[in-house]
């Protein structure tokens, strides 16, 4: 659990340095400075669009560069002239799309570089891509990192786990659980083996209550849950082998499998990102 917890926090820091922070000003003040997108972005991602389309958008422009250069080098005239098209009308769209960010795209250079792809100036075509990039660059390293925290991480906020007598918050389902994984725990170092293994069941019903939620975002994803959420359906039967057994030093073993293998990989997925979105917001 700790490797994966340093890992991700380790992207999470070096993702936030890339946002023009001061390294001086967060050792002396203790605060961090973040520069938020204009709220026209949010318009282009999931949910309120029924497509990522800024996602896809900026895919293409990555794709179609590369095209550019190396149908550049080969003198190939024909593809040359495709993929330019289509490249500037996708660059020009994203004044269309963020009207605050049109006066920051390199317009003039967009015309140098249909003039140069007309001409047949193979040469200079790297030499404008790469200036044109500066303006990627830009957004991206105000941006990038924000923009992912704020739409395309999971929001648990309004999330809700239904339970037979009452309806959880999200919150308190987490704690829910973690108040039973360490009743095991806590079961098994004294050794109450019987008491750990009654606890298991409820356990394993907070688990599939909390998976029927995860099907909003998983349903089409089997692979993700089968990892996740499936692997307490080997690891809690093993535990309860163990606890027949009376074996403390095998059966806290394999409790902690447990909480590596469910608890800390969804979190190194959806955790820390969930809290830093939630902050932004």
């Amino acid at each position: 659990m700790n490797r994966l917890f340093f890992v991700f926090m380790s992207f999470i820091s070096i993702s936030l340095f890339t946002v023009n922070v001061n390294a001086t000003d967060v050792k002396e003040n203790n605060t961090i400075t973040l520069k938020l997108p204009p709220k026209a972005l949010s318009q282009w991602y999931k949910p309120e669009n029924k497509r990522q389309v800024w996602l896809h958008t900026m895919f293409r422009l990555r794709r179609e560069m590369l095209a550019m250069r190396d149908y550049a080098e080969l003198g190939q005239q024909k593809d040359l002239e495709k993929w330019s098209q289509k490249f500037i009308k996708d660059y020009q769209s994203i004044g269309e799309m963020i009207p605050q960010w049109q006066e920051h795209l390199y317009l003039e250079q967009i015309n140098k570089l249909e003039t140069a792809v007309k001409e047949r100036a193979y040469t200079s075509i790297p030499v404008i891509l790469k200036k044109i990039d500066k303006s990627c660059m830009h957004c991206h390293d105000d941006f990038q990192t924000i923009a992912t925290l704020l739409y395309r991480s999971a929001d648990f906020s309004q999330q809700k786990v239904q339970q037979k007598d009452k309806t959880l918050d999200y919150d308190e389902s987490m704690e829910q659980l973690s108040d039973s994984i360490n009743r095991i725990n806590i079961a098994i170092k004294d050794s109450y083996f019987e008491k750990a293994e009654n606890l298991i069941l409820p356990l394993e019903q907070q688990l599939k209550q909390l998976s029927d939620g995860c099907n909003d975002c998983h349903s089409k994803d089997n692979v993700i849950m089968e990892r996740i959420i499936g692997a307490s359906q080997q690891l809690l039967p093993e535990l309860s082998e163990q606890l027949k057994l009376e074996d403390k030093k095998q059966s806290g073993r394999k409790l902690g499998e447990f909480a590596v293998k469910v608890c800390a990989r969804c979190h190194a997925v959806h955790r820390l990102s969930s809290d830093l979105k939630q902050q932004l917001q």
